[in-house]
């Protein structure tokens, strides 16, 4: 009713053509625009799809989710460094049931090729577990070369082993930083492309913890407060890379079949914008049931109208605790065990042990009547 009122306001105002000279709209990503009314005959307004930009699958899957936020609640699991389901049939071989999202990593770009032991290219992976129901998901930690040229990584520094790859080169169009970062995302959309094709939604959760020990409350001006590269020039060179990211994945390369998930922190500085996100997500570590209550009720205030996740997590409270405690996030995805899962075939890969989610926090999630697993899932084509 707010929103009919101030309608019906503005339109009155520029049928009396009063003195009142400018209209002034409130953008939800915090901008305005303001318009001169003596300039202005007539408004028309068009409908915007929710999920403007889309793919039928990617719209589908998002008002899935959105249908069952405070309802229910998919699990996942983030594949054992790179491009495998490892994690996820860990958790089938102890508790019978697949978890409904997996994740990769694109980590080792650099390395990937037909005669490499990483290949992106190969379908297999993702093939296999679309055609059994399950949700597609990735990540990107973006390596660059060490200051030494002799490895990559994505940890900024000044040390031989880290890389000083600035994000601000993304500002100069003509810099080679800037032509090396479009080269490395088109690189990322010829293996994302097959998916598109094969009408399969992806969450897509790319340049994660940007915000690193960056706080609202001491910000500073310390680029080694970041984790990673693409978080050390602060939040203007991030949004910056993350628009140009969106724009060269969905515009120029066609990939509207990507969710887009923002791994926010405690800054709205650091948010792309609305247009730009689907979901906002948050990796909890040790954390207890009252501090993760805190994010939830920030994330609830700072980005109405978005869904909520736990992006990566690790040592937190069981499912039946949060969802008891009235937190409903939209999917949880524990990060993985490198000892337990890297080898399917050894004996670590038998215990119930897990850095993470062992299989006691599985086994009570699975309990829960508002978790989704793999076979509990619809088609989203």
């Amino acid at each position: 009713m707010r929103f009919l009122t101030t309608l019906f306001l503005a339109l009155a105002v520029l049928t009396a053509k009063s003195q009142v000279q400018n209209m002034v709209i409130h953008k939800a990503d915090g901008s305005s625009l303001r318009i001169d009314v003596e300039n202005v005959d007539s408004i028309a307004f068009k409908e915007v799809p929710k999920w403007s930009n889309r793919s039928a699958e990617a719209q589908k899957l998002l008002a899935y989710i959105e249908e069952n936020v405070g309802q229910k609640i998919l699990t996942g699991t983030h594949a054992c460094v790179n491009y495998n389901t490892n994690e996820a049939d860990w958790v089938y071989k102890h508790t019978g049931k697949y978890p409904a999202i997996n994740t990769i990593d694109f980590i080792h770009d650099i390395y990937s090729s037909s005669s490499s032991w990483i290949n992106y290219a190969s379908s297999t992976t993702w093939r296999n577990w679309t055609s059994k129901g399950g949700i597609m998901s990735a990540m990107w930690h973006w390596n660059m070369p060490t200051n030494d040229s002799t490895d990559y990584t994505c940890t900024p520094g000044f040390g031989p082993k880290e890389t000083n790859f600035r994000p601000s080169a993304i500002f100069s169009p003509n810099s080679d930083g800037y032509k090396t970062m479009i080269s490395r995302i088109d690189q990322i959309a010829k293996w994302l492309k097959p998916m598109k094709a094969a009408k399969i939604p992806v969450l897509w959760r790319p340049l994660h913890e940007a915000q690193g020990n960056w706080t609202e409350a001491n910000p500073g001006t310390d680029w080694h407060k970041a984790w990673f590269w693409w978080g050390i020039d602060g939040p203007e060179a991030f949004v910056q890379l993350w628009k140009v990211m969106y724009e060269r994945l969905v515009n120029h390369h066609g990939l509207t079949n990507l969710i887009w998930v923002f791994n926010s922190g405690d800054s709205k500085r650091w948010y792309p914008g609305d247009e730009y996100v689907d979901i906002v997500a948050f990796d909890f570590y040790n954390q207890d049931l009252k501090a993760m209550h805190r994010w939830y009720d920030f994330f609830k205030q700072n980005f109405p109208g978005k869904l909520y996740a736990i992006s990566e997590f690790g040592n937190i409270p069981k499912v039946s605790e949060f969802w008891a405690d009235g937190q409903y996030w939209s999917f949880l995805i524990p990060w993985y065990d490198y000892d337990r899962t890297s080898q399917p075939n050894s004996e670590a890969f038998n215990s119930t042990n897990h850095n993470n989610a062992n299989i006691d926090y599985w086994n009570d999630a699975l309990n829960q009547d508002c978790v989704i697993t793999r076979d509990e899932l619809p088609s989203f084509k």
